[in-house]
């Protein structure tokens, strides 16, 4: 797979994305031009179309300094501008937590840069982007190799300060380079967080890129391991081929990357780079290959990864390649393997976004407004032939009463289905003071309180590990709680729609169930990460106090910010948990309405036979046309949805891999 394949796959996720919300707004226009006032559909509808908006797909990049991160990423963005986007060269090129994405509001590039002085507040970094007043800025021409550099090289600023400084920062004293001017003194970087836009394709079709300096801003910014690389939907763990894995390299791996690999499923693949350190022009290329299988198994062996998860590439020779338009050494970089890997992530998201409950939603509203539109046609077809078979007066007075004598039945049992539906949501939805009862906001509040005063009284190791177990104990209850409460909760659901509709597909039933299994893994995160992070203190606390009191708010602050999420999308399952049954209920009652008025308008005295007949084809093609409408966006939603044959070709592909991985 070249490089264009994988800006291929990105554009076609976005694109499809975009197709698909297309769709979605389509079928609102055609709700609002034939007067369809469903709420019910309106609000699950804006909330797919929200999901759509807001999903993106996040590359972190992991590994200590010095591992090639940065020249990975000018592989990856090369072909775009022909030069360099970030600084590389040796030393550290990356002192802060680097995003790299497109700003569709931003005409030029810029650099955002949070002076590291805002460690001195418990604000979250979140809520500082949300304050461009507190970032300095740098804007650039991303053609201008020169600018590009300047701008980039803030990045990488450092500044010298006094130690207990550096421990007001919340940093770890222990782990940061002495002063060579002065013992005493230590070296911090200028800035705590990096936000760069750049008008790149890949990033403009949602890519978005997390560069992180090393394990001391894994350690030093809590943030960055409890929140921003959890949400990343795939990572790169960068080693060094010719070195292996280090200390430091497997401090990280199971402080942190392990960590989300077996609580959140984090795709995770190791990259072993510079194995052009590996090359020889003097031995037998197949020497070569099979010492770089050999530093393959040894690092899966190692980390406890299967070994296609392990790649052998060349940033370097990969970024030469491209200048040069070499085939040859770019292949031998091994990047175009890389890049496959990644096409494969994002037709995962695809699919994933594709299965989700609000698209299965969609689909489902669309298919039964489409069915019962389908079936008033036939019945005014039916009706229109009875009116056509009266052969005087008297016959079609009598043949269009009984007709408004049907109708009004069907539209008195729709009704009654309607009362017993707001019955049925008014029974799920006053489930929701007892479903939210246990995680409220006095109750982890009341926790997060609780394990603050524990932390402040902790002065060793086993008092904070002690304090972060019961912390997580009495948020597990609270979830506990909630989970036994949403099972009840389920089969309520579950019982109203077998209730309302015999034919319901049981396997459709099930997407609708609320799942709790996403707010429970992130919760288990949360608590190992705090367990971690509580034995890596040592024994001494008191010269670590400020970095373990930021450590700790932010952990509050991030189980505050699930329990909070858990809320709104109990909130949300609520109120569109039925909206299927609803929607297809007022439909039914508004075509039933609207035939009612076409049949009182043809017994009106002064219309003549033809004109009854004239007035009943017309509604006949209004239906048709609407019909045809309907099915024409129904038809391109679900061309929308992905191959069947994508995941076996993944399967296909990953053997491939393996058996490839076994040759090289």
């Amino acid at each position: 797979m070249d490089h264009a394949s994988l800006y291929r796959q990105i554009a076609g996720f976005q694109r499809w994305k975009q197709q698909l919300h297309t769709q979605v707004q389509a079928f609102v226009n055609w709700l609002d031009e034939h007067k369809i006032t469903s709420k019910a559909a309106r609000q699950s509808l804006a909330h797919a179309r929200n999901m759509l908006a807001e999903d993106q797909f996040t590359l972190a990049l992991v590994g200590e300094f010095s591992r090639g991160k940065t020249e990975l990423i000018n592989a990856l963005l090369f072909g775009e501008y022909g030069h360099r986007l970030l600084p590389s060269q040796p030393g550290r090129t990356t002192m802060c937590p680097t995003e790299i994405y497109r700003d569709p509001d931003e005409k030029k590039g810029c650099v955002r840069l949070l002076p590291i002085e805002t460690r001195r507040s418990n604000v979250a970094l979140a809520a500082f982007k949300r304050i461009p007043q507190k970032w300095v800025s740098y804007a650039f021409d991303p053609h201008n190799a020169d600018q590009v550099a300047k701008a980039m090289a803030r990045i990488a600023e450092v500044k010298t300060v006094s130690s207990a400084e550096a421990e007001a920062l919340g940093f770890d004293v222990d782990r940061l380079a002495r002063s060579r001017d002065s013992g005493d003194k230590v070296e911090i970087p200028v800035w705590r967080h990096a936000l760069v836009s750049l008008d790149h394709p890949l990033l403009a079709r949602g890519l978005r890129i997390l560069d992180t300096p090393g394990l001391n801003a894994l350690g030093n910014e809590p943030e960055l391991s409890l929140s921003t690389l959890p949400s990343a939907q795939a990572m790169l763990f960068l080693l060094s081929a010719d070195a292996g894995v280090t200390a430091s390299d497997m401090e990280i791996w199971n402080e942190h990357i392990n960590i989300l690999r077996h609580t959140q499923s984090t795709e995770v693949i190791t990259l072993l780079n510079k194995i052009d350190a590996l090359w020889d022009d003097v031995l037998p290329q197949e020497d070569v290959l099979l010492a770089i299988h050999k530093v393959r198994e040894t690092t899966a062996r190692q980390l406890g990864q299967p070994l296609e998860q392990v790649l052998a590439v060349s940033a370097k020779q990969a970024l030469l390649a491209r200048a040069h338009n070499d085939a040859t050494t770019l292949a031998r970089s091994q990047m175009p393997k890389l890049e496959k890997i990644l096409s494969e992530k994002l037709i995962d998201s695809r699919s994933r976004l594709a299965s989700h409950r609000l698209i299965n939603d969609l689909t489902t509203i669309m298919d039964d407004t489409s069915n019962l539109l389908r079936e008033r046609l036939y019945a005014a077809d039916q009706d229109l032939a009875r009116v056509e078979a009266a052969r005087n007066e008297g016959e079609r007075k009598a043949t269009l009463a009984g007709l408004r004598t049907n109708i009004k039945c069907i539209h008195h049992k729709f009704h009654k289905q309607s009362l017993s539906l707001k019955s049925s949501e008014r029974l799920l939805y006053g489930q929701r003071e007892d479903l939210l009862a246990p995680i409220s906001p006095d109750i982890i509040d009341q926790h997060i309180r609780t394990a603050h005063d524990e932390f402040s009284h902790s002065w060793h190791t086993f008092g904070v590990g002690s304090a972060v177990n019961q912390f997580f104990e009495n948020l597990e209850y609270c979830l506990a709680n909630v989970l036994e409460r949403l099972e009840q909760a389920n089969k309520v659901m579950y019982s109203i729609y077998l209730r309302e509709d015999s034919n319901a597909n049981p396997d459709l039933l099930r997407t609708h169930e609320f799942d709790i299994r996403r707010h429970r893994a992130r919760l288990n995160m949360l608590r190992t990460q705090g367990r971690q992070f509580s034995l890596s203190l040592g024994n001494l606390l008191a010269s670590k106090h400020a970095l373990m009191d930021r450590f700790m708010c932010t952990l509050a602050q991030e189980a505050r910010k699930l329990m909070t999420e858990l809320r709104t999308d109990i909130d949300n399952w609520l109120k569109d948990a039925l909206a299927p049954l609803n929607h297809r209920n007022l439909y039914q009652k508004q075509l039933l309405d609207q035939q009612l008025l076409q049949l009182a308008n043809l017994n009106l005295q002064e219309r003549t036979d033809d004109e009854q007949v004239q007035m009943l084809r017309k509604q006949i093609a209004g239906f048709e046309q609407a019909l045809m409408d309907l099915d024409a966006i129904i038809k391109a939603t679900k061309a929308l949805k992905p191959a069947k044959d994508e995941a076996s070709a993944k399967v296909v592909s990953l053997h491939n891999r393996a058996d490839n991985s076994q040759a090289s």
